[in-house]
């Protein structure tokens, strides 16, 4: 998974639907420099993102992050949904021009690509942002079998 625009993306793609922001999204030579739509101008992330949600059954819970992406020209508008798998945080994303505020892909983290349902749950199981804290404490407990394990492979 830490080759995400390489070998997993393709591997993934090969057994599953999976789209990424990095395949779907054109790149620019150079960076944007200043978006016609200032990241001041929230309403139109809000209003795609319930048009997403009633036209994919889901409901926004809060809001998670805005953010501009220059070499994409594109705002990314996160969400924590009822779509969600993790328990913290939030994937539910949205990508618009920076420029025309067109919406570009709608990304929901379970549901919509099975290849992104199995990819939210692999990270999430990963980083034990799932099941509360009775998984955290297994994964923590787990971590240190396979520690205890290295330290007496040595010993013996």
């Amino acid at each position: 998974m830490n080759m995400w625009d390489t070998v997993y993306t393709w591997t993934t793609r090969a057994v599953f639907e999976f789209k990424a922001p990095w395949t779907e999204l054109e790149k620019r030579e150079v960076p944007l420099a200043v978006p016609n739509i200032s990241w001041r101008e929230q309403s139109i992330a809000e209003k795609l993102m319930a048009e997403q949600a009633d036209q994919h059954d889901f409901a926004v819970e809060r809001v998670v992050a805005l953010a501009l992406n220059r070499m994409n020209e594109v705002y990314v508008y996160t969400v924590h949904s009822s779509k969600e798998i993790q328990d913290k945080r939030g994937e539910t994303s949205i990508y618009f021009d920076a420029s025309s505020g067109e919406l570009k892909p709608a990304l929901l983290p379970s549901g919509q690509y099975s290849g992104n349902t199995v990819t939210t749950w692999l990270k999430a199981l990963h980083m034990a942002n799932v099941f509360g804290l009775p998984y955290r404490i297994f994964v923590c407990v787990l971590g240190l079998v396979i520690a205890l394990f290295s330290v007496t492979g040595i010993i013996i």
